[in-house]
């Protein structure tokens, strides 16, 4: 009785203490608003995972438990609004969690041992899922504290969510999960405090030059200038950019210069956030070019993009929609309709200008 009262006393008091902290201009942001309902799932799964609550169902827990078992769709959504570099986020961060609500609600109302099976299988997908993408995408996170918080986020709360769904899955009762539930509410309450104080790493991307031109500053000191012509020349002139399996360390070790020293200049000088879209400027420069070229007109679209650098025809062809708002052989037929005609288009110079503002500098 006395660890039961005790869990339900440390929700309430969770519950007092992140009300305090969060709700003053929490909703002001999209990190804000999604770390405030993954709080809001926290509690709840204290709450009704509490033993003497966790074999009711009164109206009043059937909500916390839908909530509570949703905790895999926001895990998605925080890490995809805190970790992505679009802004605003992009919406399908919330396919998770809209596709979790259903499937914790069938399993409430139902009990059905199917139901849960299939919740607990959705939950476990989701957080391997989004906790392989976490790490995966701090090889080319040129943010040297969202690095960092990569590593957190995925061990810390990842390896949580998946401990505590495994052993629920299980059967295994409450009591012995009581650690890794109050780890789950610590690591709750230190991300709602980095979403109040924010790290540069969670604002917004800083507006970046739209050529891809070197700038040099007066604000580069001497070694950072130096560095930054030898990227220059290996990106403009040796044409880096082309080997696939370019990376960070992979360009710094080209440069001889330490790694940090170079994504510290391409994030903090060069106003870049992440790498492969640093990398990508220049292979979509060379694709649109080749594209272009009435001399290359018969040359397959998938030949110029490996030339240019990308791995597969895919990333090429999302990446140059995404940049110039048509496809690479909508691309070329208007290109080169334009060039037989002597001018382009005022279609084809829109499209240009659309395309030239997404560029960004290195």
């Amino acid at each position: 009785m006395l660890l039961e009262t005790g869990l339900r006393g440390g929700a309430l008091a969770l519950l007092g203490m992140l009300a305090i902290i969060g709700f003053p201009g929490t909703l002001r942001s999209p990190i804000g608003r999604v770390t405030l309902l993954f709080d809001l799932c926290v509690i709840a799964f204290l709450i009704e995972t509490a033993p003497e609550i966790h074999e009711m169902l009164a109206w009043w827990i059937v909500p916390l438990r839908i909530l509570s078992n949703s905790i895999a769709g926001v895990f998605v959504a925080w890490a995809e609004t805190a970790f992505a570099d679009s802004n605003p986020p992009t919406r399908w961060r919330w396919a998770g969690f809209a596709a979790m609500l259903p499937l914790a609600a069938a399993a409430t109302l139902s009990g059905s041992a199917v139901a849960w099976n299939a919740t607990h299988a959705a939950t476990l997908i989701l957080v391997i899922f989004e906790t392989a993408r976490v790490l995966a995408g701090r090889k080319a996170d040129l943010v040297e504290g969202r690095r960092r918080v990569r590593i957190v986020f995925a061990c810390g709360i990842g390896l949580v969510i998946l401990g505590t769904t495994v052993l629920d899955a299980a059967g295994v009762r409450w009591l012995p999960e009581l650690s890794a539930v109050l780890g789950l509410s610590v690591v709750a309450v230190l991300i709602r405090l980095r979403a109040l104080v924010p790290e540069p790493a969670l604002q917004p991307a800083p507006s970046a030059p739209t050529t891809l031109a070197m700038p040099v500053t007066a604000e580069m000191s001497p070694v950072e200038r130096q560095l930054a012509e030898r990227l220059r020349q290996a990106m403009e002139h040796e044409r880096a950019y082309r080997d696939m399996d370019l990376s960070v360390d992979r360009l710094a070790e080209q440069l001889g210069a330490p790694a940090y020293r170079l994504r510290r200049l391409i994030n903090q000088r060069l106003g870049h956030r992440n790498f492969t879209e640093f990398v990508n400027q220049y292979r979509m420069k060379e694709a649109r070019a080749a594209l272009s070229d009435p001399a290359q007109a018969r040359v397959p679209v998938l030949t110029i993009a490996l030339d240019a650098g990308w791995g597969s025809i895919g990333p090429f062809n999302r990446a140059f929609k995404a940049q110039a708002g048509e496809t690479p052989t909508e691309f070329r037929r208007r290109a080169l309709a334009d060039f037989a005609i002597g001018h382009p288009s005022p279609d084809s110079a829109r499209a240009d200008a659309n395309f030239d503002k997404t560029a960004t500098s290195i």
